[in-house]
């Protein structure tokens, strides 16, 4: 039998086996794709991990079809090339190696993230692939071993993947997303797929062993353009390039030289400069709108980083800047801790460039005769000077002097511009340490990401974009405010931020947090970090008004919130009441079906009356120990006397109690009728001895009940108790008509369903729930899978010292009610999430890090 056929019946069977994983492979992928963007630091890399995983759901069938058609083709396509001297070229657009300049970055990481799949299928593979490549050759009658003739080799899998996904037409973002994950699930049948293949060729006698033979070692070695690449493959693939056969390499002159006398010298790891620093942060912290090409930074602006020194790497250092040293890699905290440099500057750089400073302080002045000439109208203005400013001071004066108008914030590309760093380099020549030099990156890195931080709308950040030569200020004089989360400063722009994402969702209040907004940016804008205590008021006056303003601007949400209060309020004035009632009857020996009368049905009532009118209330609790007594015997005719007395007006409270309870006639009728054995039984003479109980002495027993205290709602209404206080809570809502969504966590949408939309029933990530707790406050965005898809909404309101919150969801009428423990069970399952992953200020920190040990790497 021919190879050929051999290898068409070996086709069919690795075709088939690829054809049964592709069937179960988009489910676990969305599933994983979803705990990625969960465990994501940065904001755009969650958001496009969402959409990619979105538009695998929704083109999931034309996934599938693609992933097997183009296997299809190219499985026949490498058959017939394999282990033959012509291959034909992968595009009509092949270009000689002349005309290869240097890859732009996107195509880079393209090849790169190519390299890395198709390797990881070698990995899962392992021995089963070379043992396929062995048999291939032994059945060609070759004698050397090579991949690239092995019509079934990983890097068609690979491209099979690609092509698919490519064919989607999804944005880049998107695609390489789902390129990665598709291969990553796929990964786990590749070992199959092989292990089939070789059993195929197995039975038809083919084995995986080579005949040895010695070959003579050649006078020279062939060269370098003749040597086939282990990624001509992948290169025909991105680039549309097939090697050059018969090119010879031509090396610069330099390393010429050099390879005929002795080995060119180890190139060694480039310094860390600013530009790479920063193209490095955008890249991490959003999608620059500027073409690579464009983005030019000034000439200084490539030196290395003068304060990163002392062997420390970049990522280690800025760790120890934001108080982050316990995440120091194992090489720094097996050194000591890395050294930052607090030397002078004045004698070596103070002299090198005074014509940047002069230009400062020329800037200022005019700013300064601006704005003395606009507030009073003074013709003469006093000359402005750097006299008795220390840095810091300077910078604040920078603040309220040079910074820009919104209109003027934008570049020309439309991006927020970063003022630090394009005043770095005056702000160098100010500086008086490395430690200040340090701060001045630092910051303009911090600012960098949350000036591209997706999640942000474009007007905020250009809000916040004003403020950085005041947070500058801030970092030389306080080193709190990077080490620090509790800040007052950063906490104050976190509650901003989450705030400003939140009532996007609230259109009723959209109008009065705009003002808010501007007035706290307005205040900012006209002082400096000199007033004590700045932004604590500002944010303890803004959290105030945010829970103002959430609770009360919509009528809805006000009567909502009202009602979870006023349920609040009745199951603690009915547990206070029972658990009063039932200390004092402990002690008497009732008929079990009164007992339990008095211990539920009175106590309801003593509630209702409680809200209607309290001295109705104070009737029926003196109704308890006069009617215990009027049921015990009477032994004298005192007693007898004072039951005559007492009959009328209890039996008018019991009907009283009776109606408002809504009893029937039967009903009543029933308990009145036990009522008057017993009081025919009490007053019937006897011979049995009665404990001496009077009607004082009962009014004694029940007067904690009876002069009950103020009922104190935090110390009854606590968090375990919320599933009883649910039940007042929906009595109320139907009182008053009001329609609230009741989002408990046994929901269907944590349950299984049948009815084709994805809901998972088991646990899919773990929830901190004391941190959860911490950053479930009025204003914060969150997300929640409502009838099967998920809808962005706004928490307006959370009960203090409970367990309830109020929710307002976009294109929803009605509120929603939910309990914090089954927020976070929704959290649990995947079927809630945080908009934001983390704080404004973390998200902005860890961009800024994991930028760093990337280029440390």
């Amino acid at each position: 039998m021919q190879p050929k056929e051999l290898l068409t019946r070996t086709r069919s069977e690795f075709f088939t086996t690829f054809q049964n994983a592709i069937q179960h492979i988009v489910a676990p992928a969305i599933e994983t794709m979803f705990a990625k963007a969960n465990s994501c630091n940065s904001p755009s890399e969650q958001t496009e991990i969402f959409r990619a995983r979105a538009a695998l759901q929704e083109h999931r069938e034309m996934l599938v079809q693609q992933l097997s058609l183009n296997l299809d083709q190219l499985l026949d396509r490498s058959l017939e090339t394999t282990y033959q001297n012509f291959r034909p070229s992968s595009s009509a657009l092949s270009l000689s190696l002349d005309n290869i300049g240097l890859l732009d970055s996107s195509t880079f990481e393209s090849s790169l993230r190519f390299n890395n799949i198709t390797q990881l299928f070698r990995d899962a593979a392992g021995q089963e692939l070379v043992d396929l490549n062995i048999r291939l050759a032994v059945l060609f009658g070759q004698d050397d071993i090579c991949e690239r003739e092995n019509p079934f080799r990983p890097y068609l899998i690979a491209r099979c993947i690609s092509l698919s996904v490519e064919a989607l037409k999804l944005p880049p973002e998107q695609t390489a997303i789902l390129i990665t994950q598709i291969g990553e699930t796929l990964s786990s049948n590749v070992l199959e797929m092989y292990q089939r293949a070789n059993a195929n060729l197995a039975e038809q006698g083919i084995s995986a062993q080579l005949v040895l033979k010695i070959n003579k070692t050649p006078e020279s070695l062939p060269s370098r353009s003749n040597v086939s690449s282990v990624f001509a493959d992948t290169q025909q693939h991105h680039l549309g390039v097939g090697r050059p056969v018969q090119k010879e390499f031509s090396a610069p002159a330099p390393f010429r030289a050099a390879a005929q006398d002795e080995f060119p010298e180890l190139m060694t790891k480039p310094a860390i400069n600013i530009e790479q620093l920063f193209l490095a942060v955008r890249g991490r912290a959003g999608f620059s709108k500027a073409p690579q090409d464009q983005i030019v930074l000034s000439e200084h602006e490539s030196h290395s980083l003068g304060w990163l020194e002392g062997g420390a790497g970049l990522g280690d250092m800025l760790r120890i800047a934001f108080g982050a040293e316990e995440d120091l890699s194992w090489e720094s905290k097996s050194r000591t801790r890395p050294p930052i440099q607090t030397s002078s500057l004045r004698g070596s750089s103070g002299s090198q460039n005074l014509s940047v400073v002069r230009q400062l302080v020329h800037q200022l002045q005019v700013a300064h005769e601006a704005t003395i000439s606009a507030g009073s109208g003074a013709a003469a203005v006093t000359k402005f000077s750097f006299a008795g400013l220390d840095f810091p001071a300077i910078v604040g004066q920078m603040h309220k002097l040079l910074t820009p108008p919104i209109a003027k914030m934008l570049n020309e590309h439309g991006e927020v511009r970063n003022l630090i760093h394009e005043q770095r380099e005056v702000l160098f020549q100010l500086a008086r340490t490395t430690v200040e030099q340090m701060s001045i990156d630092v910051v303009a890195m911090v600012f960098e990401s949350i000036l591209f931080d997706s999640v942000l709308p474009i007007n905020l950040r250009v809000q916040i974009g004003r403020l950085q030569f005041l947070l500058l200020q801030l970092a030389l004089s306080d080193q709190e405010f990077l080490s620090g989360k509790q800040h007052p400063a950063r906490m104050l722009l976190n509650r901003i931020a989450t705030v400003a994402l939140g009532v996007q969702y609230v259109e009723s209040s959209a109008e009065q947090f705009e003002q808010e907004f501007g007035r706290i940016f307005k205040t900012l804008g006209k002082h400096d970090c000199e007033i004590p205590g700045l932004f604590e008021r500002i944010l303890n006056r803004f959290d105030t008004f945010v829970m103002r303003e959430l609770r009360i601007q919509d009528k809805v949400i006000r009567r909502t919130v009202k009602s979870i209060e006023e349920a609040q309020i009745r199951y603690s004035q009915f547990e206070q009441t029972s658990r009063t009632l039932k200390a004092a009857l402990a002690v008497m020996n009732l008929p079990p079906q009164f007992l339990a009368f008095l211990e539920n049905e009175w106590v309801r009532a003593i509630n209702l009356a409680d809200r209607r009118e309290p001295e109705l209330a104070q009737r029926f609790r003196k109704f308890v120990p006069e009617v215990i007594w009027s049921i015990r015997p009477k032994r004298s005719n005192e007693e007898r006397q004072q039951f005559s007395v007492l009959l009328q007006p209890m039996l008018e409270s019991l009907r009283f109690g009776m109606d408002m309870l809504g009893w029937g006639q039967f009903k009543q009728n029933a308990l009145l009728n036990w009522l008057n054995d017993a009081h025919g039984r009490a007053l019937k003479p006897g011979d049995e001895a009665v404990s001496d109980l009077s009607l004082e002495k009962m009014y004694a027993i029940f007067d904690e009940f009876v002069n009950q205290p103020p009922v104190v709602i935090s110390e009854i209404a606590t968090e375990d108790k919320s599933p009883e206080m649910q039940k007042y809570l929906l009595n109320i809502l139907e009182e008053l008509g009001l329609t609230v969504t009741m989002l408990d966590a046994d929901r269907a949408g944590l349950r299984d369903s049948n009815d084709g939309m994805i809901r998972l029933s088991k646990p899919v990530r773990a929830v901190d729930t004391q941190e959860l707790r911490s950053r479930l406050i009025s204003g914060v965005p969150i997300e929640m899978n409502l009838d099967g898809i998920f809808y962005r909404g706004c928490v307006h309101w959370v009960s203090p010292g409970t367990n309830s919150m109020v929710l307002s969801f976009k294109s929803h009428e009605a509120p929603a009610v939910i309990s914090i423990d089954g927020f976070c069970q929704h959290l649990t399952h995947g079927t809630a999430r945080m908009v934001e992953s983390a704080s404004l200020f973390d998200r902005a920190i860890a961009s800024v890090l994991k930028s760093a040990d990337a280029l440390d790497r």
